[in-house]
């Protein structure tokens, strides 16, 4: 029924569109298909990082003032209509439309230039990383790689289970690829340095000022902070970071996650950051923390009770993730830890006062807090 390869069918099955016969025929073939399912994972992380974009509800005068956009310009247009048919064809009409054409024109023509994937045997003048095969065979899209290779912007480079792979980051740092990984080249530029992972592990170090690389995966991004650390992204989407030197930041949907040296933080899908620990933290401490992050309040009790003075990093996340007496919870309990500056008042906190919390992660001993002025827009990236 298929054929050589199930392409066509691969969106239908990730969004179980099939019969279960079908199905079950296009599984059986994914598992001996190399090709077919490389293109199912990019299927899948594409679905993975669409059902991260977040719905936004349209404002109640927007067909208002549609409409009053619409009236406008139609009675410009019956204007234009009219001085054309007085006084002859507008040259200078004519001339901003063709402008304004030739403008659009040349974007999508750049765009699909920088993007398309050349012919066999013809150059490859895409912006391109370095990568130098460490172990195995990569591939770079469909070619493996000897020695040395290009990754291509837009492009793909995967590693099996007996492959390894590192990736010169423009400038700025190194990428080590792992085993089984899959890694995309999403940008290239002075101020935007951006990969896309779907699955594996990769451990990055960088040596640029704050902000300037990203890696993107399905459940959150992460943002460098000048630093050093490893990534594992699951078949589910799910990401583990564990910072070895400096600082990451995890961003979704407006909700972040500070993880500095020694800490891990794991974002799920849907969910986005959970609250950053440090490696040392018990497992039964971890275990609550993932219990809370997962929906279960009733676990933050454990938590404040096992929480170390070194738990405070924890602690002032939870802040930000509770309300009312919950947070009133929190506070206390961090608070008996690290006092708060004079500043910062209960009241102020339960009441969401965002200068507080600023001021009391200040005061948590967590080193050097250059970068989170920078963050904040207190300084500017180059002075670092």
């Amino acid at each position: 029924m298929f054929g050589n390869h199930v392409h066509k069918q691969l969106s239908a099955y990730l969004h179980g569109e099939l019969s279960s016969e079908d199905a079950s025929r296009v599984a059986d073939h994914l598992r001996d298909c190399q090709r077919c399912r490389t293109e199912f994972e990019e299927i899948e992380f594409g679905a993975q990082m669409a059902s991260q974009l977040q719905r936004e509800q349209a404002p109640d005068d927007l067909w208002a003032d549609l409409e009053l956009a619409i009236s406008s310009h139609r009675r410009g247009a019956k204007n234009a209509e009219m001085a054309q048919r007085s006084s002859g064809f507008s040259w200078w009409n004519w001339k901003t439309g063709l402008v304004g054409a030739t403008v659009v024109v040349i974007a999508a023509l750049t765009f699909v230039y920088l993007n398309r994937q050349p012919e066999p045997g013809e150059p490859d003048n895409r912006p391109s990383w370095e990568v130098t095969r460490l172990d195995g065979r990569p591939v770079i899209g469909k070619q493996r790689i000897a020695e040395k290779g290009k990754l291509p912007l837009g492009e793909w480079l995967t590693t099996d289970e007996t492959s390894r792979a590192q990736i010169s980051v423009g400038q700025i740092g190194e990428v080590k690829l792992e085993p089984n990984s899959r890694i995309q080249l999403v940008e290239t530029l002075e101020d935007n340095h951006r990969l896309a992972m779907a699955r594996g592990k990769m451990e990055a170090f960088i040596w640029a000022p704050p902000r300037k690389f990203f890696v993107e995966t399905p459940s959150a991004l992460a943002v460098d902070l000048g630093c050093s650390y490893t990534l594992e992204v699951a078949e589910d989407g799910t990401s583990l970071l564990h910072v070895t030197m400096g600082w990451v930041a995890f961003e979704w949907q407006g909700r972040e996650s500070f993880v500095p040296a020694e800490a891990k933080c794991v974002t799920r899908p849907k969910l986005g950051p959970g609250t950053p620990y440090f490696k040392d933290a018990s497992a039964e401490f971890q275990s609550a923390l993932t219990a809370f992050d997962t929906g279960s309040i009733d676990s933050l009790d454990v938590i404040l009770t096992l929480a170390r003075k070194r738990d405070a990093l924890t602690l002032w996340h939870l802040l930000t993730r509770t309300d009312g007496e919950t947070r009133g919870k929190v506070f206390d309990r961090l608070a008996q830890l690290i006092p708060p500056p004079k500043k910062v008042t209960r009241a102020g906190v339960l009441s969401n006062d965002r200068t507080m919390f600023d001021l009391w992660w200040k005061e948590l001993g967590l080193g050097d807090t250059e970068w989170w002025r920078m963050w904040k827009g207190d300084l500017p990236t180059q002075s670092r």
